[in-house]
C-alpha cells in the first residue's frame, strides 16, 4: 500500500516537473486566507488576539519580496523544493488551523467567567442551622428573634445627642480629605451632659472621609494596606458582572477601654484646658488600621448590583445570626470545594409594624479564621440565581 502511495506520488512529482515550475503547488495564499478567516472568527467572537495579525503578515503574501528572497538564497532542486514546498504548507495550514480551533475553544471557556458549582440547599424545618470551622466547632448559629412588638422610638435625650454628634462630625469631615480619618473631642456642656447621661463610654469620637476607587487592583491593595480585609474579593463575578467602583469604611482604632484610646484623650483634655481661643472642637489626623465594611459595586452593561461586605474574628464562641419573623434561613453547600453558607432571604412581612431586613449570606473562611457576611441593602432587589451566582464567585 505503501509502494503505490510513493509511485503515484512520483508520477505526480515528473508531471509538474514537466511544467519547470513549481509556483503552481504554491499554497500559501490559500493558506493565508484560512488563517485569516479563522482570525477574523475569533475577532469577532470577542474581540481577542488583536496580535495574531501581525504575526500572520510576517508568513506574506506570494510575491512578497520577503518570500522572494527566501526562495532565492535556497537553491534547491525541483522534486526536493515541491516536497518541502508542499509539506511545509500542508504543515501550517493544519497547525494555524488546530491553533485557530483551540483558540475558539479557550475564549469560548472564557466567557463563562469560571465553572459554576452546583449548591446543595437544605431547609430546616425550624430554621436552625449552623456552620462549623475543621476542628468541628460551631462558628455561626442561628437564632430566631421575636419582632412582634413594635418597634422603640428613640428617646428625645438620644436624638438631640445625635443631632450633635452628627453636627461635629461633618465639620471634622469638611477638614479631611477622601481616604484620611481623624480622632477628634469636643468641649460642649451640652454634648458631654448627654454622653454621661445616656451611659455612653466614648468621649473620643472618629470620623473617615472614604474615597472612591474605580480600578479593581488600587481597592484591593487599599485593603490589604489599611487591614487586610477580604483578600480573595473576585474582580468578577460567575454571572459576567465586572468590578465597577468600590468604597470602605474604617473601624475605629481602639476601644474606650484600650490604653491607647486613654493616652490621645489626656493628650486632647490637656489642649482644651490650655486652649483660650473657646474652641469647642480639636481633632487630630490619624492612620487608618482596620476596616469595620466594604461596599462594592459590579456591573454586567447598564446592570448594576451593590453588595455590603462584612468580616469578623472568630473568637471561640458562635456568631448568632437572626432570623426575623417572615424571612427563611437555608443551609447551602458548595459541591465545587465543600464549604457551607448560610443564607437568609429578606423579611416578606408587609405594614408598619414590618422590619426592614436582607438578604444575607454567612459562611466561615478557614484560611482568615473569619466569619463573612454579605448583603443587598434594604433594596432587596438580587434573584435567587444570582446570590447563587455570588455565592460561588465569594466563597472559595
Amino acid at each position: 500500500m505503501v509502494g503505490q502511495r510513493s509511485c503515484v506520488e512520483e508520477k505526480m512529482i515528473k508531471k509538474m516537473d514537466a511544467l519547470g515550475n513549481c509556483d503552481e503547488l504554491d499554497v500559501r495564499a490559500a493558506v493565508m486566507k484560512r488563517v485569516r478567516a479563522i482570525y477574523d472568527q475569533q475577532k469577532t467572537m470577542d474581540g481577542e488576539m488583536t496580535n495574531l495579525r501581525g504575526e500572520l503578515e510576517s508568513f506574506g503574501e506570494p510575491g512578497d519580496p520577503v518570500m522572494q528572497m527566501q526562495e532565492k538564497t535556497i537553491p534547491l532542486s525541483s522534486k526536493f523544493r515541491k516536497r518541502i514546498l508542499s509539506g511545509v504548507s500542508a504543515a501550517i495550514l493544519l497547525g494555524m488551523i488546530g491553533f485557530g480551533a483551540l483558540q475558539l475553544s479557550g475564549l469560548g471557556g472564557l466567557t463563562e467567567h469560571g465553572s459554576q458549582s452546583t449548591i446543595d440547599i437544605i431547609k430546616p424545618s425550624d430554621g436552625s442551622i449552623t456552620l462549623v470551622n475543621s476542628g468541628g466547632r460551631v462558628v455561626v448559629q442561628t437564632v430566631h428573634t421575636n419582632n412582634s412588638k413594635p418597634v422603640a422610638t428613640a428617646s428625645p435625650a438620644i436624638e438631640k445627642y445625635q443631632t450633635l454628634l452628627a453636627t461635629y462630625n461633618e465639620q471634622v469631615l469638611a477638614r479631611l480629605n477622601p481616604g484620611e480619618m481623624a480622632a477628634y473631642y469636643v468641649i460642649d456642656t451640652e454634648f458631654t451632659n448627654l454622653v454621661k447621661g445616656l451611659g455612653y463610654g466614648n468621649q473620643l469620637q472618629f470620623a473617615f472621609n472614604p474615597l472612591v476607587y474605580s480600578k479593581y487592583q488600587d481597592f484591593v491593595n487599599e485593603l490589604k494596606v489599611a487591614g487586610d480585609f477580604w483578600p480573595e474579593l473576585p474582580s468578577i463575578l460567575d454571572d459576567g458582572y465586572e468590578f465597577e467602583q468600590a468604597t470602605f469604611k474604617a473601624a475605629s482604632p481602639y476601644g474606650s477601654i484600650d490604653t491607647e484610646y486613654k493616652e490621645v484623650l489626656e493628650q486632647f483634655q490637656k489642649k482644651a484646658k490650655d486652649d483660650k481661643t473657646g474652641q469647642k472642637l480639636f481633632m487630630e489626623k490619624i492612620a487608618v488600621n482596620a476596616i469595620e465594611s466594604a461596599e462594592v459595586s459590579y456591573h454586567k452593561g447598564d446592570q448594576r448590583i451593590t453588595l455590603s461586605l462584612m468580616q469578623s474574628a472568630f473568637r471561640g464562641y458562635p456568631t448568632q445570626v437572626s432570623i426575623l419573623e417572615g424571612q427563611t434561613a437555608e443551609k447551602w453547600s458548595m459541591t465545587g470545594n465543600g464549604k457551607e453558607a448560610v443564607f437568609i432571604a429578606a423579611s416578606t412581612e408587609q405594614g408598619a409594624q414590618a422590619w426592614t431586613s436582607q438578604n444575607r449570606l454567612y459562611w466561615y473562611d478557614e484560611a482568615s479564621q473569619t466569619i463573612r457576611s454579605l448583603n443587598d441593602g434594604l433594596n432587596n432587589i438580587l434573584t435567587r440565581e444570582q446570590w447563587q451566582a455570588i455565592a460561588n464567585s465569594f466563597i472559595r
